[in-house]
């Protein structure tokens, strides 16, 4: 935060390093000691310590510069093992906020918030700004954005990049980050000593996840893109329009990459010209153009994006709040879930196998004595338990004392020719839904988004913790253990069926992606009234964020006993 022409103040004993303000009505922004912000957040279902500063240490430096590559921006992903990941060079002031979590003794670093200088031009603040401000305190005012405001650009920060871990995200971390990047932008965001007054982030991410709003952003619209004025443009400069000011300063430089492309494929300029202005007037953009085309011609095309701003004081943000913008209505069609009371009475399952008689078979019953070729034995029960509409029933129990068999039984569509049912479940014909495999070689976003539509398909696999872009196009094959198993999760909660059967929670997961997604679990069943029922034989490590309603515990022996999840892990 010091740049030139900055004048600074070195306090007695180098204890403080203060930023002097060439402004009145001002405090000097503290330099040193660095930022930092420790307070306790829910995550996972527990709480723990959650630390945000500035970058102090080699070893902080290494993981930012780690989380850089989960921001793919900008990246060069295609140049093989060894090659440099490219990245767009950034101009201007900027600062790195890094999160970390206290995770056992150990500070992890999970995530990370950077701020830079404002954008030059943006539509929705333009129109925001469109009427008089003139701070309290502050030499700041003017009549309208476009009359003396624009000259005062940098009393506005932007929020550039928000950046987590993917095996972290899910667990609403972008919130700690959000907030302490309005503090950092208050209290020490300054450019040649001038304070920031407001602080804005337009991002493609706030279409499908509004991360700021809980933080006290205030959305104002869209930003304009270039669609109705990209052919437009395009055919000035193609006439000589110099475009070194304002819009057409950006759009120059998309004319490089047009050109770039045009020398490359022999394509007369005008035709071309014509073919972008009609991609860009159509909601399926890049349908009419081949492979080739849209990888080359796609960098050149900015779609509105949401623009969202608050004000870092009471006055700036009053200011920001009268212009407040409706947000658009996105919300994804409502399914029409039937809402099923389950109700299980003295159910039990037996076993009605006759055992075929083979020399090796023979040689087993031999051996232990056993005389008849039929077996008949209780595998489960008696179990009496409820489950209403947006619980979670969790089926506790050592290995092999039928918490699979439970949740087969509890299936409607479960026939097997070598058990028998006795006592009640009702309804009897609701549907259920189990976890299943999906297709090997396509990318899991496309095959889930070709069921159940692209806005539904993003939030269910950010439930789950899977918002991370390169296993959005990755195939099934090419996903870890883990990976697949949220994958079929989400797969899962994007069907109808009113009850879910989920064998083996959570067994192929680390402890953290486990409760992560435990969490995010009971909140799902609760929101949309589902009924989840859920076996493990291990969970002491999950059970807190999954939160059951119940526990039913399957002794050895196969009957079972209600309990809370409390009384479970106590018995644990």
């Amino acid at each position: 935060m010091v740049g030139p022409g900055d004048v600074i103040e070195m306090r007695q004993g180098v204890e403080r390093l203060i930023a002097c303000r060439v402004e009145s009505g001002a405090k000097s922004i503290v330099l040193t000691p660095a930022f930092e912000t420790v307070e306790t957040i829910d995550f996972a279902g527990d709480k723990v310590e959650a630390r945000v500063s500035e970058i102090t240490t080699t070893a902080e430096m290494a993981d930012f510069a780690y989380l850089e590559g989960f921001h793919y921006r900008g990246t060069n992903l295609s140049g093989g093992p060894g090659a440099p990941k490219e990245k767009k060079r950034l101009g201007g002031r900027r600062a790195v906020l890094v999160l970390q979590l206290r995770l056992g003794s150990d500070w992890r670093t999970i995530g990370y918030i950077e701020l830079q200088m404002p954008l030059m031009m943006a539509k929705p603040r333009h129109r925001a700004f469109s009427s008089q401000f003139d701070h309290p305190t502050l030499d700041v005012s003017w009549e309208t954005w476009r009359k003396g405001g624009q000259s005062l650009v940098n009393r506005i920060a932007r929020i550039a990049r928000v950046v987590v871990h993917p095996e972290y995200r899910g667990a609403a971390l972008a919130g700690p980050l959000v907030r302490n990047a309005i503090r950092f932008a208050r209290d020490r965001w300054h450019i040649a000593g001038q304070k920031c007054l407001f602080l804005e982030i337009s991002a493609e991410m706030l279409k499908h996840i509004d991360f700021v709003s809980s933080s006290g952003f205030t959305y104002l619209g869209e930003t304009e893109g270039n669609r109705a004025r990209l052919a437009k443009d395009l055919t000035s400069m193609e006439n000589g329009a110099s475009g070194v000011s304002g819009i057409m300063s950006l759009q120059r430089k998309y004319h490089g990459i047009f050109n770039k492309y045009r020398a490359a494929s022999g394509e007369d300029p005008v035709s071309l010209i014509a073919k972008i202005g009609d991609v860009v007037k159509s909601d399926d953009s890049w349908a009419s153009m081949d492979v080739s085309e849209w990888l080359a011609l796609r960098p050149i095309v900015r779609s509105p994006i949401p623009y969202y701003m608050i004000g870092l004081d009471d006055y700036s943000n009053a200011y920001v709040k009268k212009a407040r913008v409706d947000l658009p209505n996105r919300a994804r069609s409502k399914r029409d879930v039937a809402r099923v009371d389950l109700q299980v009475r003295a159910l039990e399952v037996w076993s009605n196998y006759q055992v075929p008689i083979t020399p090796q078979t023979r040689m087993i019953m031999d051996g232990f004595g056993i005389v008849d070729d039929t077996v008949s034995l209780k595998l489960i029960g008696p179990i009496d338990f409820s489950a209403a509409p947006g619980s979670v029933t969790f089926v506790a129990g050592a290995s092999g004392c039928g918490k699979s068999m439970l949740l087969s039984a509890l299936d409607p569509s479960w026939r097997q020719d070598t058990a028998k049912m006795t006592g009640e479940v009702s309804p009897t014909d609701y549907r259920a839904g189990w976890l299943r495999p999906l297709p090997e070689d396509l990318p899991i976003f496309e095959v889930l988004a070709e069921r159940f539509g692209p806005e539904r398909t993003f939030h269910a696999l950010a439930r789950v913790g899977l918002s991370e872009a390169l296993l959005f196009l990755k195939p099934y094959w090419m996903l870890s253990r883990g990976q697949r198993y949220r994958a079929m999760l989400a797969n899962l909660m994007l069907q109808d069926d009113p009850v879910w059967l989920i064998d083996e929670f959570c067994s192929d997961l680390d402890p953290i992606s486990a409760r992560i997604v435990a969490q995010r679990l009971h909140e799902t069943v609760k929101k949309e009234g589902r009924i989840a029922i859920v076996a493990a034989a291990n969970h002491g490590h999950f059970l807190q964020a999954l939160k059951p309603s119940q526990v039913i515990y399957l002794s050895t022996s196969g009957s079972g006993t209600r309990r809370t999840w409390r009384e479970q892990l106590d018995a644990v």
